[in-house]
């Protein structure tokens, strides 16, 4: 007898089933799996939620929905969620808005301002709760490049069946929809065509959905240039410069995007640099697109109001019913300032500093997808209403979850430094040394 077929004496043999009997059970293993099926799908209907809810934050009054579907998503993932500081800051930012209803002298108002604020911080949490591969990411990014190309298609419609070429190429018509900003479809467009750049990035996506991304990214282009609006053209321009600039030199484009952005955002609405401002704004366009005067008076209103409230605002939404104009500041460092004060600024420039700053840090890609949110934000953020919209947030959340990988590392890692869960349903770990992104 050989040592390969020994039995050692007095072990028992294994019965055989016997005829007729009914499956073996296996204990903890058919529990465990049964629970994976359903925890599987749990997770697959929450992704669907999340879809709907990017879907919806391309419409402009969906606060409650996106809400909704957040709240509903988060608990249909069936795990208590994990906050890293990211998660915590926006959080908090959501928190310190609700919180100023105790000073505000307009608790309607405020109410409806916070509840915005609220709804943003929400689905940046949910997304980066939820959405845990890849295939998640490209789903609810996709959902929202969806919504915002099927607006701008509509004005392409409309264009042509208001006077042809000749009509859509007159810079002095606007086109936009029907109850519906129109700057906020333009500034809802020129993120969703940072969101499909960034999206490009990611390698192992289907061939289906790659051509998607780049049929949406012309007709999303023809969307910001019907809307006629200029914040939203300089945008669209410095994210195509940056994306050719910085396949050539990713760390400098970067270091220039954070120098500069930064600093405009801050100085402009304070004094500096205003004539330049003005001029550039005669160049692009005519009067009958929109100027820039309004908004100087703007920030000046808003620079006095802020010193009555200096740390902690003067209660979200409350600026646009004391200024002669009856508008927000159009800026995103005062109106943040305005209405929760220094505290809220600290919490939100810090949250989005966080993220950035740890995109970067995975270079070179990680670089060029940090610099595309921020120069093509950076337009929004100086002239428009974007602090609290729940597309920037949103595309904030993907891009802090992208599988960027340092090339030196020898394990995969998560943006925010730690090792990703692996749960079933979720899709292969990547090669050690090796990235999702190009």
């Amino acid at each position: 007898m050989t040592v390969q077929t020994r039995v050692r004496l007095g072990a028992r043999r294994p019965m055989p089933p016997r005829a007729g009997a009914g499956p073996v059970p296996t204990g903890g293993a058919t529990a465990g799996t049964v629970a994976g099926g359903w925890r599987t799908k749990a997770t697959t209907l929450a992704v669907a939620l999340l879809c709907v809810a990017a879907f919806q934050a391309a419409s402009a009054n969906a606060w409650m929905t996106v809400l909704q579907a957040c709240g509903a998503a988060i608990l249909l993932s069936c795990r208590l969620p994990r906050p890293r500081l990211p998660d915590v800051l926006a959080v908090g930012v959501a928190a310190w808005a609700q919180l100023t209803v105790l000073w505000s002298s307009d608790v309607a108002q405020t109410r409806s301002v916070a509840l915005a604020y609220t709804s943003a911080a929400l689905l940046f949490v949910a997304v980066r709760h939820v959405a845990t591969t890849p295939r998640h990411l490209l789903a609810i990014g996709g959902s929202y490049v969806v919504g915002c190309a099927i607006a701008a298609w509509r004005l392409i419609i409309e264009a042509r069946g208001a006077g042809g070429p000749a009509g859509a190429m007159d810079m002095a018509v606007r086109f936009g929809i029907e109850g519906t900003n129109i700057n906020f479809t333009a500034y809802s467009s020129v993120t969703a065509f940072v969101l499909a750049l960034c999206l490009l990035k990611m390698r192992g996506q289907r061939r289906l959905v790659t051509i998607g991304l780049l049929t949406a990214l012309p007709v999303l282009a023809s969307g910001i240039f019907l809307n006629r609006t200029k914040g939203a053209l300089v945008a669209l321009l410095l994210v195509v410069v940056y994306a050719l600039l910085s396949e050539v030199a990713p760390r400098l484009t970067w270091m220039a995007a954070v120098a500069a952005v930064p600093t405009l955002l801050v100085a402009v609405p304070l004094g500096l640099g205003q004539s330049a401002l003005m001029w550039a704004d005669g160049v692009i366009g005519s009067a009958a697109t929109g100027d820039v005067l309004s908004r100087i008076e703007l920030w000046r209103y808003a620079s006095a109001y802020l010193w009555d409230d200096l740390w902690v605002g003067g209660g979200a939404g409350t600026f646009e019913l004391w200024n002669p104009l009856g508008i927000r500041p159009h800026n995103a460092v005062l109106a943040v300032a305005v209405d929760l004060g220094l505290v809220g600024l600290v919490g939100v420039a810090t949250l989005f500093a966080v993220v950035l700053a740890r995109r970067a840090a995975q270079r070179p890609v990680g670089l060029q997808v940090a610099g595309l949110f921020l120069v093509g934000a950076f337009p929004l953020w100086l002239t428009g209403v974007w602090e609290f919209e729940r597309g920037s947030w949103l595309a904030l959340a993907l891009l802090s979850m992208l599988p960027v990988q340092a090339g030196s590392r020898r394990t995969r890692t998560t943006p925010d430094g730690g090792r990703p869960a692996v749960r079933s349903g979720s899709a292969p770990p990547c090669p050690a040394g090796t990235s999702v992104l190009e």
